[in-house]
């Protein structure tokens, strides 16, 4: 099928099931954000409509009159579902039941429509109190994630988040020059945690997620190999959703108090 075909029926869908919506206006250099939902087709099928904020009328009038685009998203599965939208009209008054009536927005349909896959693993921030560290080597494609590496193949790393599917780092060259690795490449990790423990694990680099920083340095993703496949692969997966689990409750704790310290 089409991409551009699926992601029309996505729409189409979610109109006809009136799917929960989040739509968000442009409003003094700011975009603020109110919940809504869809409510039926528009006329020959070129619009669609919403249920309006009937709380910001001036501001979506002001989006009207000046023609700016309104973003539209929405949850479809696994996936999210986002685009942006002009503002035909503001309809004071619709009937949906014969005992509801709400104020709408009529949209025009989009000529793009973006469908991103939603992470099925929470990924939690890592902070140095965490006690939390990974060392990143390139392998050579015969090698066994057990051998030991040599020094020269060890990427300088520091880690910046984990989930049960993979983590993010940051990854430094040498001489002020990037880092020579690509998603190709084998990767060897050893995350360390509580001081003796450690996990060896095989990633490979999230293709297009790099970010350039200063001094060499890359903000990356490194995926996991699936881990369910063996025996091992799932004491491993057994032992990241503990520690993950671990770490999510200490970041509830430290958001909660400082909260009371606010």
């Amino acid at each position: 099928m089409d991409p551009k075909t699926a992601d029309d029926d996505l729409l189409r869908d979610a109109v006809q099931r009136n799917c929960a919506l989040v739509l968000s206006l442009p409003s003094e250099g700011m975009v603020r954000h109110y919940k809504s939902r869809f409510l039926q087709e528009g006329e020959g099928g070129t619009s669609f409509v919403v249920e309006s904020a009937s709380n910001e009328r001036p501001l979506i009038d002001a989006c009207i009159a000046n023609g700016n685009l309104a973003g539209i998203s929405f949850k479809a599965g696994d996936q999210k579902v986002v685009f942006a939208s002009r503002i035909i009209r503001r309809i004071p008054e619709m009937r949906i039941s014969a005992d509801v009536v709400v104020e709408a927005l009529e949209l025009t349909r989009p000529s793009e429509i973006k469908a991103i896959q939603r992470r099925s693993t929470y990924r939690v921030r890592v902070v140095p109190e965490s006690d939390l560290s990974v060392r990143v080597w390139r392998l050579n494609l015969r090698a066994t994630l057990g051998e030991r590496p040599m020094l020269s193949q060890e990427i300088t790393s520091t880690l910046t988040d984990l989930s049960c599917g993979g983590l993010g780092v940051i990854l430094q060259g040498e001489d002020g020059q990037p880092p020579k690795i690509s998603t190709e490449d084998r990767l060897r990790l050893q995350l360390a945690y509580r001081a003796d423990k450690h996990l060896l694990i095989e990633g490979r680099l999230r293709p297009s997620t790099g970010q350039l920083l200063e001094g060499g340095r890359i903000r990356t993703g490194i995926s996991f190999k699936k881990l369910e496949s063996d025996l091992e692969g799932r004491q491993i997966y057994t032992q990241l959703t503990r520690l993950v689990g671990e770490l999510q409750r200490e970041e509830v704790r430290r958001m909660r108090l400082g909260l009371m310290s606010a």
